[in-house]
């Protein structure tokens, strides 16, 4: 076959191929509405990973849950007052009714239990049963939360000015959407006391709702700057619309295809048209031979075939070589890095295919005074660009020693601003320091235990050896050893 059949039969029947590539692109489109986004970071390893088939294993046999919003309730004076823990059942008793919390589960003064030595038994009692009203139930209060190690830190800071509601989710649930709602429920209990909500699924879904939205902000910036650039390039309104419906196209048909094979968006994957307009913007290489092309030859088909041609072999070595080096993002364990890398793999093929397929078609439907027009602008010795890119060509030619010594200072000054990577992977410390997220996060931190839970299993080997003293000793020194 022929190398150039593709590009004559473009040419020759550009609206076949205009319909073609619109019925392509508005299949993909048609699954976009069933995007799905996921930020949670257990999802980005395999499901077969060593790592998240033991949590999964200790989330079922221990009953874990996956997720916790905690609830910081402040007061100046203390939260051990009458009105204070009032406010802290009231806002329980409605958190419980929020769809998605698991309210079986939820932890504050007026939900847990208090388990106390009595006699030979134990004796498990609700912590607070009644809202205390005198000094002295009060007091006894006091006295029952200090000398329980379990609630210091947790449920009651130790200057008694902050106190917690834990509230764990169901599977499924939208940490945001929960947040949302329990923000609403805080409203309306409005005082002295300062509310802060804070937990991973808070930053987690917060993250992926904002992602979403800049990634609807950002992309059509990204694209309306290729646009301007094109623009003031080549002062031609066709080709830099030309460049933007490539570069659209491959993206609906790139984005389309990983949500219909059932991908999520993640963090990776939303950046991927932002990097399909950065690699499209090498068909530009097409249009400059062209232009140069049309002007020797006054001819536009024979324009177009002599610039493929020309341009052909680059522009698929080109292709290849980008395709490849994402493709081994493919070999990668994490699962947001080998979608992104196989969306970008298949995205650059499309460009690729489009530079011989629908980029002939367009020029063909162009009008030559158009052509005209923007290929005398394209002169290289009347632009001001033109001719300072010339200079700098030659300063390079002509004093090759200084370049390749500046070279190597800049590679040195590159290297070692790589030995001061910061690997960040807090998704609270992504918001801005002033943020709510961050705000709440850092004074429940501060106050109390924290707002991340981590588990450490001790397995016994032989039946009831968990229940050994010498087990039990163990156990507790290393307790003490991570306090």
């Amino acid at each position: 076959m022929n190398k150039n059949t593709l590009v004559e039969f473009s040419i020759g029947r550009p609206k076949l191929v205009f319909g073609f590539v619109l019925l392509i692109t508005l299949a993909f489109a048609s699954q976009l509405p069933r995007i799905r986004l996921d930020t949670n970071p257990k999802n980005m390893l395999p499901p077969t990973s060593d790592v998240r088939v033991w949590n999964d294993d200790v989330d079922r046999t221990f009953a874990l849950y996956e997720d916790t919003v905690v609830v910081g309730v402040v007061h100046p004076k203390g939260v051990l007052n009458p009105r204070t823990l009032e406010k802290v059942r009231d806002i329980t008793a409605s958190i419980l009714k929020v769809k998605g919390v698991a309210g079986r589960d939820v932890s504050s003064f007026t939900t847990i239990d208090n388990v106390t030595a009595e006699g030979a038994g134990l004796r498990v009692a609700p912590l607070v049963s009644k809202i205390p009203r005198s000094d002295a139930e009060l007091q006894a209060l006091r006295k029952t939360l200090f000398e329980n190690p379990l609630f210091v830190d947790r449920i009651i800071s130790r200057d008694e000015k902050t106190t917690a509601i834990y509230v764990p989710l169901e599977k499924g649930a939208n940490g945001k959407e929960v947040a949302d709602r329990i923000r609403e429920i805080l409203a309306q209990h409005a005082g002295e006391e300062q509310y802060h909500v804070a937990g991973d699924p808070v930053a987690r879904d917060t993250f992926g709702a904002e992602m979403f939205k800049l990634m609807g902000i950002f992309s059509p910036i990204a694209g309306m700057i290729m646009f301007a650039a094109i623009y003031i390039m080549f002062r031609s309104l066709a080709l830099a619309a030309t460049m933007m419906m490539v570069a659209m196209a491959a993206i609906v048909w790139t984005m389309g295809l990983g949500i219909g094979l059932g991908f999520p968006i993640h963090i990776m994957s939303s950046m991927a048209p932002v990097f399909l307009m950065a690699i499209a913007t090498d068909s530009i290489h097409i249009f400059n031979e062209f232009y140069f092309r049309f002007q020797e030859k006054k001819d536009k088909r024979t324009a177009i075939i002599e610039t493929m041609e020309a341009v052909g072999r680059p522009v698929r070595y080109t292709a290849l070589a980008t395709a490849a080096a994402f493709a081994v993002l493919l070999f990668m364990e994490i699962v947001p890095v080998k979608v992104f890398g196989g969306l970008i793999v298949f995205g650059t093929i499309v460009l690729r295919l489009f530079s011989f397929s629908l980029i002939p078609a367009v020029l063909a439907v162009v009008r030559p005074e158009k052509i005209g027009a923007a290929a005398t602008a394209e002169d290289i010795t009347a632009s001001r660009t033109g001719r300072a890119l010339a200079r700098l060509g030659a300063l390079g030619a002509n004093r090759p020693k200084a370049t390749a010594a500046v070279g190597l200072a800049l590679i040195a000054v590159a290297v070692l601003g790589v030995t001061h990577i910061v690997v960040n992977n807090n998704m609270v410390a992504w918001f801005k320091p002033g943020s709510e997220i961050r705000l709440a996060d850092a004074v429940i931190n501060r106050a109390l235990g924290g707002t991340s839970l981590g588990y450490v299993v001790a397995a016994a080997g032989e039946t009831d050896a968990i229940k050994r003293p010498e087990t039990l000793r163990y156990i507790e020194g290393l307790q003490r050893h991570l306090e």
